[in-house]
């Protein structure tokens, strides 16, 4: 005969399961504790490189913003032209340029100039090379076509008595087959509205004297603003001295020779367009 089959009752079933678990209970506790100090050590190693590296670049960004301050207004053209290309990333959006980049460095460059450590014609001109390279940034890859081949706008600085100059101009490039839009007596605000609408690629401004630079150097800026991809010229006697205009932002030719910006045009002028 087969002995009898005990059972025990359930309440044996779970004093045994706690016994067991409370058995274990210390290694688990061990085990779980060793498993969380791993967790915290590895978040903090993670937080304090994290930080680490945001220090770096911090202080490389700060050292590259001075750097660069100091170029735009002290290097050559192309030195400056590099130093902010090197600054520069074509895959991010215009925003993040002006608050990231730009930005700081205009800021060094009034830190600089109010300290007395720079002079005034520096930093016009490292605010000039900023706004030159804002709108070669600005620029189109693909020129559109915007009609007459050989077209452009002539205006005569608001306030400037030098008619007969930029008249006599535009009557020369008519006769060489230009059409020619010349505008005259016009305000400030009539002259912006007019770039905006207007379809030429080419816009010229004529001044006589230095003391139409302010208001050149505004048209010049509006301009570029409005038409990214438009070329700009000045003539006139104010370019005798090349300095008075070298720290307008925007210009593409200035020249106080007509054949000179004649040839400039037609260089400047697409050969596929009709």
């Amino acid at each position: 005969m087969q002995p009898p089959i005990i059972k025990m009752p359930s309440e044996y079933d779970d004093q045994n399961l706690a016994r067991t678990l409370t058995d274990q209970s210390p290694v688990m506790r061990r085990s779980a504790e060793q498993r969380g100090h791993v967790t915290s050590l590895a978040n903090e190693v993670l937080q304090r490189v994290a930080r680490r590296a945001a220090e770096v670049r911090e202080t490389r960004e700060l050292l590259a913003i001075k750097s660069t301050a100091s170029v735009l207004t002290s290097g050559t053209e192309a030195e400056a032209f590099s130093a902010l290309e090197s600054l520069d990333d074509p895959l991010r959006d215009l925003d993040w340029f002006l608050s990231d980049r730009l930005g700081p460095i205009a800021r060094e460059i009034g830190a600089l100039w109010n300290g007395g450590t720079i002079t005034y014609q520096a930093a016009t001109s490292g605010a000039s090379r900023i706004y030159s390279y804002l709108r070669y940034r600005r620029r189109p890859t693909a020129m559109p076509d915007h009609g007459l081949r050989k077209s452009a706008t002539f205006a005569l600085v608001p306030g400037d008595m030098h008619t007969l100059a930029i008249s006599a101009a535009a009557d020369v490039f008519r006769a060489r087959g230009w059409d020619i839009t010349l505008l005259i007596g016009y305000s400030n605000e009539e002259l912006c509205n007019h770039f905006k609408g207007s379809t030429d690629r080419i816009f010229g401004f004529a001044a006589g004297s230095s003391q139409s630079l302010e208001q050149l150097g505004r048209l010049v800026v509006s301009v570029t603003d409005a038409r990214p991809e438009a070329s700009v010229f000045v003539a006139g006697q104010i370019t005798d001295d090349p300095s008075t205009v070298l720290v307008l932002p925007g210009i593409d030719f200035r020249d106080v020779e007509l054949e000179a910006t004649c040839n400039w045009f037609e260089a400047h002028t697409p050969p596929t367009a009709t």
